[in-house]
């Protein structure tokens, strides 16, 4: 990939081009903010999927054809202006598109920044959709399992969920919501994000300021949380100066960049007589048959990575079990 030469409009077809076809692989040079250029040969699924533009050539803009691809350019284009530096990578997670045959097509895209160029490219991906959608089945056949869940989530409803201070959803109320996001997850996007996160010496600012200080950083970074994030999340206080974000449809490279962007916001925040405050933040996503427990249990060894590591730090876990590489 580093060597192929994509400074020529046209770029004629080569070796390269040919072996990424063979395995599916569409690649969309970056020519400027949201204009891209196909590069090489199209993989079948590419002609299959996105018609030619006008001209005859190879499909430009395949987002104008798939709602997830718009929603991967959105934060391609923030990743391309953030992260220059050459190697970085964005990945999409799985999705899948049906084919008019009624053949559904997992897919997943991937940003990537070369030595010179800023490239999209768009893979088919049949053997790890088969595999995960088995490992999805494995994990569901226990159906005592999900309605233990739901019967837990009826009975979370008729209680207080909400943490009187912060306004967000108290401890009680996240595992409920933890085990709920878990049950409701589909087959074919399957990617359920867990970032916890820590006041760095939220008891020193509470032995040194006082009980009322300590509450107003609470009641502040519990706005910050509430206005900050998508709809669809789910911001936790944990106890204490531990706090929680449960973010559905988020893949791990996607939840290091969002804690990312959540540290500077909270950094960069005024918290009145407590002056400026830092998080030290640890998240993971969810593997596939674990149970709720086990999923928890790593975004808190995470968040833990991330307090060695100093203050106002990020660290992500696989959930596979090693320490992800840093994006």
């Amino acid at each position: 990939m580093s060597e192929l030469n994509l400074h020529h409009s046209e770029a004629p077809p080569s070796l390269g081009f040919e072996l990424l076809m063979t395995m599916e692989v569409a690649t969309l040079w970056r020519l400027a903010p949201r204009a891209y250029q196909f590069c090489g040969l199209a993989p079948l699924f590419y002609t299959q999927l996105f018609p030619h533009d006008a001209d005859g050539a190879h499909c430009r803009a395949p987002w104008d054809h798939s709602p997830m691809l718009e929603f991967f350019l959105d934060e391609a284009e923030d990743f391309f202006e953030l992260t220059p530096e050459p190697g970085a990578t964005l990945s999409s997670g799985l999705w899948v598109e049906t084919l008019d045959s009624g053949e559904e097509l997992p897919l997943a895209a991937t940003a990537r920044t070369m030595k010179r160029d800023q490239v999209i490219l768009i893979q088919a991906v049949r053997e790890e959709y088969a595999e995960r959608v088995r490992i999805l089945r494995r994990a569901r056949v226990d159906i005592l399992e999900k309605r233990k869940m739901a019967q837990a989530l009826k009975s979370a409803k008729k209680k207080n969920p909400f943490d009187s201070l912060t306004r967000l959803y108290n401890r009680e109320a996240f595992l409920d919501l933890v085990q709920g996001q878990i049950a409701a997850l589909p087959v074919y996007a399957p990617n359920l994000a867990l970032m916890m996160l820590e006041i760095d010496g939220f008891k020193a600012l509470r032995d040194g300021l006082g009980d009322q200080a300590g509450d107003q950083a609470l009641r502040q970074l519990g706005r910050i949380l509430r206005h900050s994030l998508r709809k669809s999340d789910a911001a936790v206080r944990y106890g204490g100066g531990e706090f929680a974000v449960i973010a559905p449809g988020t893949s791990l490279p996607q939840s290091f960049l969002a804690a990312e962007r959540l540290c500077a916001l909270i950094a960069a925040a005024d918290f009145g007589s407590g002056g400026r405050l830092t998080v030290s933040l640890g998240c993971t996503i969810y593997r596939p048959g674990e149970n709720y427990k086990e999923f928890i249990a790593r975004a808190v060894l995470a968040l833990q990575d991330a307090q060695k590591a100093g203050q106002n730090q990020v660290r992500q876990r696989d959930p596979w079990g090693k320490l992800a590489a840093l994006p």
